[in-house]
Parts: structure tokens; sequence; C-alpha cells
């Protein structure tokens, strides 16, 4: 059995001239547009557009001599630090060759440490790093994004231990 709608849902045409069909259209699309916000604003919260869960990853080779932390979502003018992480033997110089778009979508500002020599290699430079007791190397990069797009890089040791990563800067 159906209820009766209540007055006030019919159209009329006193005092005002109403189209109470078109009038829940408009109210639907309302709620789904609101729905649409609230869901834009949590992948916004979680990092889709920036840094967050959703962004903030790691990638390791096979054989685990290197690890990459960085954010997959970046906006363009923003400052980023990405980490790698070498593992060789103690005391001795790690060669590592960062390449790729990387140099094209964004500026290096700052390398923490210092590496002990860097040298341009084609698109991309290689840098010397000393390893700690333990055989490992820890460097800083802080970038500035410079672009718009999707961005792959690859960082490799001279061992041969390599990783690709790829970041989307939006505008």
């Amino acid at each position: 059995m159906k209820l009766p709608a209540h007055e006030d849902l019919h159209s009329r045409r006193y005092p005002i001239n109403e189209d109470m069909a078109l009038q829940r259209k408009v109210w639907r699309f309302e709620r789904f547009g609101w729905y649409a916000m609230v869901v834009i604003m949590g992948l916004t919260l979680a990092g889709l557009f920036s840094k967050g869960p959703l962004s903030t990853t790691q990638v390791r080779s096979a054989d685990g001599a290197v690890r990459v932390e960085y954010q997959r979502f970046l906006r363009n003018g923003s400052s980023d630090v990405l980490v790698i992480h070498l593992q060789g033997k103690a005391r001795e110089p790690l060669e590592v060759a960062i390449s790729g778009e990387l140099l094209q979508g964004f500026d290096i500002e700052m390398l923490q440490p210092q590496p002990l020599k860097a040298s341009t290699a084609g698109e991309g430079m290689r840098l010397w790093l000393l390893s700690d007791d333990d055989g490992k190397a820890v460097l800083h990069l802080t970038l500035r994004s410079d672009g718009v797009g999707s961005f792959d890089t690859q960082v490799a040791l001279a061992t041969g231990a390599t990783v690709r990563l790829s970041q989307f800067i939006y505008p």
C-alpha cells in the first residue's frame, strides 16, 4: 500500500509557481554533489593530491642494496625530500647513479650529506658517498617540483642494484 505524498511535495501554482518534480531532481543532484565533495576531501586528507598515506611510499631493490623513500604525488612549486638508502661494503665509497626524468621535473635544492664526488651522466648524475662501519649510506635530496605530469626516475648502485620510481606533479 502506497502512502499518499505530503501536500508540500505536490506542484502548485499559488502563491508561487513550483515544479516539484524538477525540485526533487535538484535535491538529488545536490546530495550527489555533497557526497562527491566528502569523497574528494577524504582522498585529499589521505594524500592523493600531496603528502599523506596514499602518497608516501618506498621502493627497494631485489637484493635490498638500494631503498628509496619518496612521495608519489606532489604539487608544482612544492618542496619534498627524496631519501636514498644504500648498502655496500664498510668504509668504502658507494657510487649511485640517478637517471631518468628527475632533473627535468625537479630542481635539486640540497644534498645531505655532501657527496665525496659528483658528476653528470647523460640525463642524470652520479654521486659517490662514503659508507659507514656497517656499509650503509643515506642521501637526502631536497627537491622542488618544477613541472607538471608524470616523471620516472631510476636509482642504481654501480654494483647493479636498481630501483625505479614514478612521481606525479599536479599543477
